[in-house]
C-alpha cells in the first residue's frame, strides 16, 4: 500500500482541515483590503504544514498575479532555526536578502548590522521604483525565539508601524505570526502592539470529516466506520497522532487495518508515552489540568456553566484554552460544552496523569541519573527543590538544571568523543563542541536519526522556555510584589523542569 504519511515531517502536499482558514489567507495577505495574522497553535497542529502551503501557493499564483500588475513576494521565516544568541538585526538583514533575492533586477546592499530605521530607508524606494504593485508577505513560524528578546516590544511595535503607520511602505507589507503558547498570550495581552492589527485565529483538533478525508484521500482508500471512527475516537483528531497510526496501518494489508490500529496505538503508548507527559506537564497548568481531569471519563459533553461555576469563569475559559490549544479537549454546542479528546491521551492519563499539587521531580528519571553518577542526582534534586521553596526568584532551579545537562554531556559526550566523530565540524565562532553538538551525539548513539532531529529541535525550544522564565523574574523585581511574582515565577519554572525532565529522559543512558 502507498504510504504517503510521515507523522514527524511537514509535507505541505498533505494538507487537510484548514482548508477555509487557507483561503482566508489567501485572500486577505496578498488582497485589498489587506489582513494580517496572528496564528496559535501547539506543537505538531498543523501550523507549519499551513504556512508551507500558504507560501507554495503564492508562489504557484505568481505568474497570474504578475498579470494583474502585482508582485507577490513570500518571505518565510522559521524562528526555530534563527541565529542564537538573536538580535533584531538579524532579522531585518535576513527579511532585506530576502527582497533582494526575489528582485535580481534591483540590486540591494545589505549593511550590517541593520534597524528597523535603515531596514524602511533602503526598501522604500526600492518597492516605489518597481512597474508592478509589489506585495511583501513575512510569514513568521515559531514566534517564540522572538518573544522572549528583551527587545521584543520594540521589534512587534515596529511591525505595527510597517504593517499599518508607515505611509507610502504599508501598503506594500503584510505578515502571518504563528507560534505556541507565546502567541496564544500575546493574542490576550491588551498592551501588545499586535493585539488589534491582527485577524487572530486558533488551530484546533480536526473533525471527524476533515480526519476521513485525511484517513483515506492521499492512499485512495475508503475505509469502513468500522476502521474510521475508532481511528477517530484514539487520536481525537490530532494531526500528528493521526498521521502516526496511518503511517503504521499503511505497513499493513488493508484487510488487517483494524488490528494495525491497534498495535499502533499500543507501540505509541510503548514508545512514545513521554510525548503524553510532555503535553500534560509542559504545556498545560495547574488548572488546566483540574479542568481536564473534570471531564467526564465516558467521553460525554460537560456543559460550560458547570465548569465555570466550580472553576470560575476566567480560570475555566482560560483552562479550556490551553486544553484545546493542545489538542486535549474538543468543544461542542458551539463552545457551550467540552468532552475530551482521543482515547489515546485519555488512557496515558488514566495510568500515569497526576494532579501536580506540589512540583515534585521524576523519581524514575533521578534514579537514572544516580547510576551515571551520584552528583548528577544530587543536582538534579536541588533543582526541584528550589523550586519547592518559597522564593522571589526562580532562575535558580533552571541554573541547576542546565548544569546537570551540562554535566551529564560531559559524561556521555566528552568533547573528544564528539570532535573524533567522522563528520564533525566545529560550529562558526566555536572552538568546541556545543552543546547541541553534544546533544546530537548522545541522541544518535540512544535513538534513530529522526528521533535524534525531534530531541535537537527540543532543545532549542527548551532554551527558549529558559529565556521565558529569566525574563519573568526580571520583571517579576521590577514591576510586582512579593506574592504575585512568587506566584508567577514558580509556575514557569514548573513548567521548564518538567521541559528538562523530558530531554534529560531522551539522553541519560539506561544502565539497567
Amino acid at each position: 500500500m502507498n504510504n504517503p504519511y510521515s507523522w514527524n515531517s511537514v509535507n505541505p502536499e498533505l494538507f487537510y482541515g484548514r482548508t477555509a482558514l487557507l483561503s482566508e489567507l489567501l485572500s486577505g495577505l496578498p488582497g485589498s483590503p489587506r489582513y494580517s495574522f496572528g496564528l496559535a497553535g501547539a506543537r505538531r497542529m498543523g501550523k507549519t504544514t499551513l504556512l508551507r502551503r500558504v507560501e507554495l501557493q503564492l508562489q504557484a499564483g505568481i505568474d497570474q498575479w504578475r498579470d494583474g500588475g502585482f508582485l507577490v513576494i513570500p518571505i518565510y521565516v522559521d524562528g526555530l532555526v534563527l541565529p542564537r544568541p538573536l538580535i533584531a538585526s538579524d532579522i531585518w538583514i535576513y527579511l532585506l536578502r530576502a527582497i533582494n533575492s526575489a528582485l535580481p533586477d534591483q540590486p540591494i546592499q545589505v549593511p550590517s548590522p541593520l534597524d528597523f530605521s535603515l531596514f524602511t530607508e533602503i526598501v522604500k524606494p526600492v518597492l516605489l521604483n518597481l512597474p508592478e504593485n509589489p506585495r511583501i508577505i513575512v510569514m513568521f513560524d515559531e514566534i517564540e525565539p522572538i518573544a522572549v528578546c528583551d527587545w521584543a516590544d520594540g521589534f512587534f511595535s515596529q511591525w505595527r508601524a510597517l504593517l499599518s503607520n508607515t505611509p507610502g511602505l504599508s501598503e506594500y507589507f503584510t505578515a502571518v505570526f504563528a507560534g505556541a503558547r507565546e502567541m496564544a498570550v500575546l493574542q490576550r495581552d491588551l498592551s501588545s502592539p499586535l493585539k488589534d492589527i491582527l485577524e487572530w485565529r486558533s488551530l484546533r483538533v480536526l473533525d471527524y470529516e476533515d480526519a476521513c478525508r485525511l484517513m483515506q484521500e492521499p492512499i485512495g482508500v475508503a475505509w469502513s466506520t468500522g476502521f474510521l471512527q475508532p481511528a477517530y475516537r484514539e487520536t481525537g483528531g490530532h494531526p500528528m497522532l493521526l498521521q502516526y497510526v496511518m503511517q503504521q496501518v499503511c505497513e499493513s494489508a488493508p484487510e488487517a487495518a483494524e488490528q494495525a490500529l491497534v498495535q499502533a496505538v499500543a507501540k505509541f503508548a510503548r514508545e512514545r508515552g513521554w510525548q503524553f507527559e510532555q503535553w500534560w506537564g509542559r504545556y498545560c497548568t495547574p488548572m488546566a489540568q483540574r479542568v481536564y481531569t473534570r471531564l467526564p471519563d465516558d467521553g460525554n459533553p460537560l456543559p460550560l456553566r458547570t465548569l465555570t461555576h466550580e472553576f470560575g469563569l476566567n480560570e475555566a475559559n482560560e483552562a479550556l484554552e490551553i486544553l484545546q490549544h493542545v489538542g486535549l479537549v474538543t468543544a461542542e454546542d458551539d463552545g457551550f460544552a467540552f468532552r475530551y479528546a482521543g482515547e489515546m491521551f485519555r488512557q496515558w492519563y488514566r495510568d500515569y496523569g497526576t494532579l501536580d499539587q506540589s512540583p515534585g521531580h521524576d523519581l524514575q528519571l533521578h534514579t537514572r541519573l544516580a547510576k551515571v553518577e551520584t552528583e548528577l542526582a544530587d543536582k538534579y534534586l536541588s533543582a526541584w527543590r528550589i523550586c519547592q521553596t518559597d522564593l522571589p526568584n526562580y532562575s535558580g532551579a533552571v541554573v541547576e538544571m542546565r548544569g546537570v545537562l551540562e554535566r551529564l554531556l560531559d559524561s556521555i559526550a566528552s568533547d573528544g568523543q564528539v570532535s573524533a566523530e567522522p563528520d564533525f565540524k566545529f560550529e562558526p565562532g566555536s572552538q568546541k563542541p556545543t552543546q547541541r553538538q553534544k546533544i546530537r551525539y548522545a541522541a544518535r548513539q540512544r535513538h534513530s536519526s529522526d528521533r535524534m532531529k525531534e530531541i535537537i529541535s527540543d532543545y532549542g525550544l527548551f532554551e527558549v522556555e529558559c529565556d521565558l522564565l529569566a525574563q519573568a523574574a526580571t520583571s517579576a523585581y521590577r514591576d510586582a510584589s512579593g506574592l504575585a511574582h512568587t506566584t508567577a515565577t514558580r509556575e514557569m519554572a514548573y513548567r521548564t523542569l518538567k521541559l528538562w525532565d523530558s530531554l534529560l529522559a531522551q539522553l541519560v543512558p539506561d544502565l539497567s
